[in-house]
């Protein structure tokens, strides 16, 4: 009895799992041409049908045969007989190419929605997925087998079907012929299946298991042929090291995977062999049958042909069935990604964006903890960016700049305090059009292989194209004379990557980063580190008049270099997270505090070079 309960509860859960697939499979074919569906659905019946009316026409020949004593002069009635068999074979096969014409067509259809979703999820998550492992693990599986997955996941549920109705009229088939037949057929499929499920089951739960495993070997894979690394690689000789480590991974993973296999391998030859002996079984009793005159030759015929297209569309269903159950994992964690919702979102009493920034953007209390963390990042943080002022922040690294910039964009949500723009809760406010307000370059700002107009103007991707506006802001950042130097000007690729394009230094890269910062038509600027790459004179030349060059925005310039933020009508100073000082520079050096141990060590390390 024990044994019983636990095959009806595995029988059971495998059907539970089986209905769980088919209904992620029509979640998305909901995504699909309907009209394709339909055609490809009805052109596989149609094909199906053809196909086992084939296979009665041949029982038609060779009845006709048989009751001949003088086969000439019924040849031309055997001759239409066998021209109707081979048609129908032909049209069936020409039906079939049709069918898979239209399976692959839905497939192309359903994989661009899901590369799709899966662009416009990532895009709209909160930035704190991008700190879990989690979530890269989710991405990853998702996303596992490129692009045509969903086209092969949309084709294996076809082919179940195909391969299901194709059994099921030989079935009828076998029903009014030789009933006795169907045992052995349901035994043949059910042994093949049966081992299929277990070793992809098997197989399905390893790869769960590996997935972090797989991720950091791609990641080594990733190292040594990425570009923007090579440098390195080259200089401290990694690529041994890194090759050895993903090859350790992949002999692990592979020994897995074919340890899972070869017993797989195994099974398949016991079913196989227990299903041949049962067709041979089967076709001794029909043999005796037709001796016995119980059964004609074309009834005998017809059920070896039948047994030989059971046992194909038998193995059609089971393969297809294992590779769906294969897709399982993908199938699971596509709709587990494509289910996350962002945590930072519009509240329901949306508000309009203000008009005028009058008191600026306003820090009040704030307090944030990055998720799993023990300590917070910021703590009891209270600061004030005025309109058409130049406010400054200092820190050291790890005081907490960069976690507070990104608080300032909503990028996350503070779990204490809050901050207000223009006296409005920026969490009342629709996040997208609520960054279209902040222009903002990040100490590791990304260098886009495009041309230098498209990497000024991507800050503002939808504004119309104006040459004037573009070259304003490279003006201003000094990206001007840089971009006139290349060999299509401002059209010039910044890359290498393609054709015709060329590479920058850092420093011309930050004055082009400073121009993406500067172009769009914001009230407010944020710059984190925008000169560390730039030499002095260019840094001078970028600060002087820096007001009027923001056009009275208001301004946050984040900067180790003090020589950079000496002109700011008003600095923080970031300790631990929390502020330690503010004041205008003059107060802060006269305080004697951390802003003026910086300012004094900085002087010192400047007259100490000079000398």
């Amino acid at each position: 009895m024990g044994r019983l309960s636990k095959s009806v509860r595995q029988i059971r859960d495998r059907l539970k799992i089986s209905s769980e697939i088919f209904s992620k499979v029509l979640a998305l074919l909901r995504y699909s041409d309907r009209r394709l569906g339909i055609m490809a659905l009805s052109v596989t019946l149609l094909e199906i049908f053809l196909t086992l009316g084939a296979f009665y026409a041949v029982k038609r020949v060779i009845d006709v045969l048989a009751r001949t004593p003088n086969i000439e002069e019924n040849m031309g009635r055997v001759f239409g007989l066998i021209t109707v068999v081979l048609l129908l074979f032909v049209v069936g096969r020409i039906l079939n190419s049709v069918a898979v014409y239209f399976r692959s067509a839905q497939g192309y259809v359903v994989s661009d929605y899901v590369n799709q979703a899966i662009q416009e999820r990532a895009v709209a998550a909160d930035l704190s997925f991008y700190d879990s492992a989690l979530y890269y693990d989710s991405l990853e599986r998702a996303r596992q087998a490129g692009a045509q997955r969903p086209a092969i996941v949309i084709s294996n549920a076809l082919s179940v079907f195909r391969s299901s109705i194709m059994l099921g009229g030989i079935m009828v088939l076998f029903a009014t012929i030789e009933w006795r037949m169907l045992p052995v057929v349901l035994i043949a499929v059910l042994l093949i299946l049966v081992v299929q499920l277990r070793f992809t089951r098997e197989r399905f739960q390893r790869q769960k298991e590996l997935v972090q495993n797989e991720r950091q070997g791609w990641y080594a894979d990733w190292l040594m042929t990425s570009g923007t690394i090579a440098k390195e690689i080259r200089l401290w000789n990694l690529g041994p090291y890194l090759r050895d480590f993903f090859m350790k991974i992949r002999v692990q993973v592979r020994s897995d995977y074919l340890g899972i296999e070869r017993r797989k391998a195994f099974a398949e030859v016991f079913a196989t062999l227990v299903g041949g002996l049962l067709f041979l079984a089967a076709g001794a009793f029909i043999l005796s049958q037709v001796r016995n005159g119980q059964a004609g030759l074309s009834d005998l015929v017809l059920i070896i042909l039948l047994l030989q297209r059971a046992e194909m569309s038998g193995r059609d269903l089971v393969s297809s069935l294992s590779r769906l159950y294969d897709d399982q994992l993908f199938l699971s964690q596509l709709f587990s990604f494509l289910d996350l919702k962002p945590v930072i979102s519009v509240s329901k009493g949306e508000t309009a964006i203000p008009p005028f920034l009058e008191n600026g953007l306003c820090l009040e209390n704030v307090t944030f903890t990055y998720p799993g963390a023990e300590k917070p990042a910021l703590e009891n943080v209270s600061m004030q960016i005025k309109p058409g002022h130049f406010t400054a922040l200092v820190g050291g690294n790890g005081s907490g700049k960069t976690t507070l910039i990104k608080l300032m964009c909503r990028l996350y949500d503070p779990q204490d305090g809050r901050i207000t723009f223009g006296g409005i809760d920026i969490r009342e406010l629709d996040p997208i059009a609520y960054r279209k307000e902040l222009s903002v370059i990040f100490q590791d700002f990304i260098q886009y292989a495009y041309s230098g107009t498209a990497n000024i103007k991507i800050s503002d991707i939808t504004a119309q194209d104006d040459l004037d506006r573009t070259m304003k802001a490279a003006r201003v950042s000094g990206a001007h004379e840089v971009l006139v130097a290349l060999p299509n000007g401002y059209d010039t690729v910044l890359s290498r990557m393609f054709d015709q394009g060329v590479e920058l230094s850092g420093g011309q890269w930050q004055k082009i980063a400073l121009s993406r910062a500067i172009f769009p038509n914001s009230k407010l600027v944020i710059l984190d580190e925008p000169t560390s790459a730039i030499d002095p004179n260019a840094e001078a030349e970028l600060f002087e008049n820096f007001r009027e060059k923001m056009d009275g925005r208001a301004t946050l310039v984040i900067s180790h270099r003090l020589s950079t933020i000496r002109q700011a009508d008003y600095t923080y100073v970031l300790e631990g997270g929390r502020i330690a000082e503010e004041g205008s520079p003059d107060s802060l050096i006269a305080g004697q505090g951390l802003y003026a141990e910086m300012f004094a060590r900085q002087g010192r390390g400047y007259r100490a070079s000079k000398a």
